[in-house]
C-alpha cells in the first residue's frame, strides 16, 4: 500500500513535470519563429514583420508565464516524492517601444539578442526538467520493482500459509 502510494505520487510529480516540459517546448517554438522573424527584420523587414515579431513575442511571454505556473506546481509535486530542484524561468519585456519607434538596425539587434537570451533560459529550464523527469522515471523504475519483489514476498507467504 505505501509502495502503490509512493508510485502514485512519483506519476503525479511525472505528469506536472511533462505538462512543463511541453509548456517549455511551446515556448521555444514561439521563440524560434520570433528568432527567424527577428533575422528578416534586420534585413529590413518592415512593419508587418515587426507586427508578427511582436504577435510571437507576445504569445511567448505568454508561455513563459504559463511555464513559471507549470512550473510551481511540478515543485509542489516533487516535495510529495522529496526531489530536490530549483528550476525557474523568466524573459523580461521585450524592446517593443523601441523597435517600433526607432526602427533601425540596432534596435533590431537589441531585439534579437533579447531573443537569444531568452531562448537560452528557455532552454536551460527545459533541460534541467528533462533531468529530473529522468531521476523521477529511475524512482518509479526502481519503486515498481521493489513493489513486485513485494507482491511476490506476499505471494509466497499466502501459498506457504494454504499449503502448511
Amino acid at each position: 500500500s505505501a509502495l502503490e502510494s509512493w508510485i502514485k505520487e512519483i506519476v503525479e510529480a511525472i505528469d506536472a513535470g511533462n505538462a512543463a516540459l511541453h509548456t517549455a517546448e511551446r515556448a521555444l517554438e514561439t521563440l524560434d519563429s520570433a528568432e527567424s522573424l527577428s533575422t528578416w527584420d534586420v534585413l529590413g523587414g518592415g512593419l508587418l514583420v515587426d507586427l508578427a515579431k511582436y504577435e510571437d513575442l507576445d504569445n511567448a511571454q505568454e508561455q513563459v508565464e504559463q511555464l513559471q505556473e507549470d512550473l510551481r506546481r511540478f515543485k509542489t509535486e516533487l516535495t510529495d516524492v522529496t526531489v530536490e530542484a530549483d528550476i525557474q524561468v523568466s524573459i523580461d519585456g521585450f524592446l517593443q517601444f523601441a523597435d517600433f519607434f526607432f526602427d533601425g538596425f540596432f534596435a533590431d539587434l537589441a531585439v534579437m539578442d533579447h531573443i537569444h537570451e531568452s531562448q537560452e533560459k528557455v532552454r536551460q529550464t527545459r533541460d534541467e526538467i528533462q533531468g529530473v523527469l529522468s531521476r523521477l522515471a529511475d524512482m518509479q523504475a526502481e519503486t515498481e520493482k521493489e513493489l513486485d519483489a513485494e507482491r511476490e514476498r506476499i505471494a509466497q507467504i499466502t501459498v506457504d500459509a494454504v499449503l502448511s
